[in-house]
């Protein structure tokens, strides 16, 4: 059964006790027959008078009244904890020395002093004239940060934590987060055609890869509820009973450079990326001869380059063996760069709040939340400098570089060796790859 308020019983009461002497006033008035007009100045010693206003001022004074008993305000001493964890002493005898301070707000000292001075002056942190005073932004960001370090947080857990209302760490974190989406522009931005050419330039001197500029891959943030929308079933995906699939293109310094999130858990990896903005309109994000590497879940095109499939009856050309081999070491990269992501926020592993058919929950989750060879048998490498040429089938880039990759690219204990004119190979040695 549902709990009833004190106050709610008192008003209950008093509005039963004001029907009933109202009742009974007007039967008094009706058999009076002094005057035609109602004359409401009763003396004091009249008992129905008395019963009837007394019933009505009680009334009143419960309504008017917010908290019915007398309210207990618990104090509690919030900025110690702050202050511990904070403090640094000369001679290390503080509370949370550096690797336990980034275990508990996963990120350093000083990296928490350089992102509140970047949110420090948004408006969002603007005091009214009403309500009271704000902690201060660094505390706020800390309750955020402490908040995605864990999986499974929530507002009584930080309450525990820092002493603080579970209705101000809510406020606090949303403050934060609507601060820091104002700067994602800023820090993930897709790379001019300079910085294309650097990273296309450690790839290739990395990999053997030429002219690629990043990798892609998706991955699932699981969902600690069912969603309580008409379309939760979509929610339902092949790893995790429910989830919401992210794409990501990440540079090969593990840096995420671009991203599409909010589509359910049972979508395509490859439905994604036919929905990003780098594909829809890819002239104005690539140059015509580059590209980023990804899985067999992509479909093939002048700018994405996935693994083989493997043919019918599990078979694979040699070429395509060793061009899925040489493609293995960089896609390694976008795993790390989920894990990374992941490992430091675990709140993404267990996303607590419940999508509804409210659109706003589920964005409220996305605020939360990077040569030689025969020639006659593979291109020149200057034609992968090259756009692929008109009317060609979408796979053609991928042979092209299958081609180039199978020619010139050697895998030597964990390692790759590139052809060239100082370096030689018996016979024996090629057999061997």
């Amino acid at each position: 059964m549902p709990r009833i308020s004190r106050r709610d019983r008192a008003l209950a009461s008093a509005t039963r006790s004001f029907r009933a002497a109202a009742a009974l006033f007007i039967v008094s008035r009706s058999v009076e027959d002094e005057s035609e007009c109602v004359d409401l100045n009763f003396p004091e010693d009249n008992p129905v008078a008395v019963s009837f206003f007394g019933a009505f001022a009680k009334l009143c004074r419960i309504q008017n009244i917010r908290y019915f008993g007398k309210r207990t305000v618990r104090k509690s001493f919030m900025w110690k904890v702050f202050e511990d964890d904070l403090n640094v002493s000369p001679d290390n005898s503080h509370w949370l020395n550096d690797t336990e301070f980034k275990r508990k707000y996963r990120v350093s000292r000083s990296m928490l002093d350089k992102i509140t001075a970047a949110i420090e002056n948004n408006a969002v942190f603007d005091e009214g004239a009403r309500g009271p005073k704000q902690i201060p932004v660094k505390c706020q960001l800390m309750v955020l940060l402490h908040f995605l370090g864990r999986e499974g947080e929530s507002n009584d857990g930080q309450r525990q934590m820092f002493r603080t209302g579970s209705g101000a760490n809510q406020f606090y974190r949303d403050r934060v987060v609507r601060a820091l989406n104002d700067l994602r522009k800023e820090y993930v931005q897709w790379p001019n055609e300079e910085e294309r050419k650097e990273i296309a330039s450690r790839i290739e001197k990395s990999f053997h890869f030429p002219n690629c500029i990043g990798l892609m891959d998706g991955t699932l943030l699981p969902l600690a509820f069912q969603p309580a929308s008409d379309d939760y079933a979509d929610y339902h995906g092949r790893k995790f009973p429910y989830s919401l699939t992210v794409l990501v293109i990440n540079d090969d310094r593990r840096r995420i450079r671009a991203y599409l999130s909010g589509y359910p858990g049972s979508t395509h990896d490859n439905r994604l990326w036919r929905n990003i903005r780098q594909n829809k309109d890819p002239a104005k994000y690539f140059s015509p001869h580059e590209y980023i590497l990804c899985d067999t879940a992509f479909e093939p095109s002048d700018i994405s380059v996935p693994a083989y499939k493997t043919d019918a009856a599990f078979h694979q050309s040699p070429e395509k063996i060793k061009f899925n081999k040489a493609l293995s070491r960089p896609r390694v990269i976008t795993e790390h760069t989920m894990g990374l992501w992941k490992g430091r926020f675990p709140w993404l592993r267990s996303i607590r709040m419940r999508i509804t058919n409210d659109p706003i929950s589920l964005k409220k989750i996305l605020k939360y939340i990077s040569d030689i060879g025969d020639t006659t048998r593979i291109p020149e490498r200057d034609l992968l400098d090259y756009p692929v040429p008109p009317g060609s089938l979408p796979g053609t880039r991928r042979e092209q570089l299958m081609n180039y990759i199978y020619q010139t690219w050697f895998w030597v204990r964990n390692s790759f060796i590139a052809s060239d004119d100082s370096i030689s190979f018996s016979s024996e040695s090629l057999d061997a790859y």
